[in-house]
C-alpha cells in the first residue's frame, strides 16, 4: 500500500484566504492542501430528521418481511425496502461528508496524492508527477453556493481528467491553484489554456 508523503514544518507557508477554511501548507518538502467539507446546516438538520424516520420505516418493513403472511405483500414490501435503503445510505453518505469530509491534495516525493472521504471511508489516488498536468480552474458561478458542490479545478493525471477542491469558493480554489503551479518542477501541459481560464475567472469579477 502506498504510503502518503507528508509535510514537514521546515521554512513552511500557511497561504490564507478571507474565509480562512482551507489549509494551503508550502514548505521545502512541497505543498499540502486540505478541503474540509463545506457544512451545510440546514441540510445536516434536516437528514437528521429524515433519517430518524428512515429508520422507524426500514424497522417496520424489515419486521413485516420477516413475520412473513401474504406473499405479494411481502414481496412488495421486499422491493419497497430496497430502494428505501439505498436511499437511506445515500442519504447517511450526505450527512456524514458534511459533518466529517475532506480532500486533501499532497505534491511532495515526485508524487501527487489527492484522498476524499471521512473517516476510514477514503478513495485515493497517487500518480507519479510526469503523468499530471493541465491544471485549470472550472469555475461556474460560484462554486460555493452550488446545491451540490462541485470540483473547482481540473487537471489530467495518468491520461485521465480529474478534479479537486469541492466546494471552494472562487478565492480558494484561485490561491489553490497558484500553489499547486509554484509546487510543480515543470511547466504543467496545458498550463497556457489553464491560465486563460483564470484570466477570465477574474475578469468576470
Amino acid at each position: 500500500m502506498a504510503r502518503v508523503p507528508q509535510i514537514t514544518d521546515h521554512q513552511a507557508r500557511t497561504v490564507e484566504t478571507s474565509e480562512n477554511r482551507i489549509t494551503i501548507r508550502e514548505t521545502l518538502d512541497g505543498l499540502g492542501i486540505y478541503n474540509p467539507a463545506r457544512r451545510n446546516i440546514v441540510l445536516v438538520l434536516f437528514l437528521m430528521l429524515w433519517l430518524t424516520g428512515w429508520a422507524f420505516g426500514e424497522y417496520f418493513a424489515l419486521s413485516q418481511i420477516l413475520r412473513g403472511g401474504n406473499v405479494f405483500g411481502s414481496l412488495f414490501l421486499l422491493v419497497w425496502a430496497s430502494f428505501w435503503t439505498l436511499g437511506g445510505l445515500f442519504a447517511a453518505r450526505v450527512l456524514l461528508w458534511n459533518l466529517f469530509g475532506s480532500e486533501r491534495l499532497f505534491i511532495t516525493e515526485g508524487m501527487l496524492v489527492h484522498s476524499s472521504g471521512f473517516g476510514p471511508f477514503r478513495r485515493k489516488r497517487i500518480h507519479p508527477l510526469a503523468e499530471v498536468g493541465d491544471f485549470r480552474l472550472n469555475l461556474k458561478g460560484d462554486p460555493a453556493a452550488n446545491a451540490i458542490p462541485l470540483r473547482s479545478i481540473e487537471y489530467r493525471a495518468g491520461g485521465s481528467a480529474r478534479s479537486f477542491g469541492v466546494g471552494m469558493t472562487r478565492e480558494e480554489a484561485e490561491a489553490s491553484l497558484a500553489a499547486i503551479r509554484r509546487a510543480l518542477p515543470f511547466d504543467a501541459p496545458g498550463d497556457e489554456a489553464g491560465s486563460e481560464v483564470h484570466s477570465e475567472a477574474r475578469n468576470e469579477d
